[in-house]
């Protein structure tokens, strides 16, 4: 077995380098999606009335399909989750 020449052995990419093209210019500013529009305390709320509507349907039917001990371990994780984004700085 003869020794693979070196611009074939896997990292060494010196000869197969791409120019890089220009990127475009003039392009308009992005427009910001309608959340990002939203001020932070409309998305407080809005946060927190999709979470409450949520928990409203949610553990009910978790506890109509897994039972106690799943609604109030899956609750449990849940509240976690919401408090830990909540006071995230």
């Amino acid at each position: 077995m003869a020794a693979a020449p070196p611009e074939a052995m896997s990292g060494n990419a010196k000869g197969r380098a791409t120019p890089k093209r220009a990127a475009p210019r003039g392009r308009a500013k992005k427009v910001a999606s309608r959340w990002a529009a939203l001020g932070p305390a409309t998305r407080r709320w809005v946060f927190i009335g999709g979470f409450t509507l949520a928990l409203l349907v949610g553990l009910p039917l978790i506890h109509a399909l897994m039972g106690e001990v799943a609604a109030i371990l899956i609750g449990t994780f849940i509240f976690g989750f919401v408090v830990g984004r909540m006071t995230h700085k």
